[in-house]
């Protein structure tokens, strides 16, 4: 956050006369910083989903919630544990509508021929969060899952606690806050003193059952972003 720095680097240019006839103030100053480490994920997210097309919502609603009952067979058939089926399933309606007005060259003149599609469809998926990311185990659920008729896709990779790796995330986003603090500190003249606060932003809601993701496959990033005040020492 540029605007943070240049604010606060105000702030401290503005205050040092105020030292110089005697008040004596507290002066502070803030750094910003982010820290990420990369670590291998425990866990497997896998995205299902049915649909039906029938325009009749009471009819359609029956006919997800009897396919998703056959794909839940069908995952617990392969190996999947109860407390690996999120619960919370979602429904969705999708809608498609297309409309056309085309023109067919006849004798010298232009017949138009107007069309019109709509199609509807209710979607329910279901989440599955595997404690596994062998390769041959992510294939099987999705081959059990298709073959009940459901469409499947592994949406992510996390951790099941992602505790340990935060806290060094942290110590990382604390050590270039003090950095880019102590710089801003000295093009001014002053250097820094204790620690008065830190504040997280960005931090993971939940440690549990984490989900990131990372350019290295089977890999996570976790980050974490801090504030950090200071107090100065002229």
């Amino acid at each position: 956050m540029k605007w943070l720095v240049t604010l606060f680097g105000i702030l401290i240019t503005a205050s040092l006369p105020v030292m110089a006839v005697g008040t004596n103030p507290t002066l502070i100053i803030v750094g910003e910083g982010e820290g990420t480490v990369t670590v291998p994920a425990d866990t497997a997210t896998i995205s299902v989903f049915v649909e039906s097309g029938n325009e009749n919502m009471t009819e359609a609603r029956a006919a997800v919630q009897e396919k998703m009952g056959l794909v839940i067979d069908a995952l617990k058939a392969a190996g999947v544990k109860d407390e690996e089926i999120l619960p919370g399933q979602s429904s969705s309606v999708r809608s498609i509508s297309l409309d056309s007005h085309v023109g067919m060259p006849s004798n010298n003149t232009t017949a138009w021929q107007n069309s019109s599609y709509r199609a509807t469809s209710l979607e329910k998926s279901a989440i599955v969060r595997l404690k596994s990311i062998d390769e041959s185990r992510i294939n099987r659920v999705l081959d059990a899952a298709r073959s009940a008729g459901a469409e499947a896709h592994v949406a992510g990779y996390g951790l099941s606690d992602a505790g340990k790796a935060a806290t060094q995330a942290r110590q990382k986003a604390v050590a270039n806050a003090k950095e880019n603090a102590a710089g801003m500190a000295a093009a001014e003249g002053v250097r820094l003193g204790k620690v008065l606060d830190i504040s997280d932003y960005g931090y993971p809601l939940d440690l549990n059952d984490y989900i990131g993701s990372s350019t290295q496959p089977g890999m996570v990033d976790v980050t974490s972003r801090v504030i950090v005040t200071y107090e100065l020492e002229i």
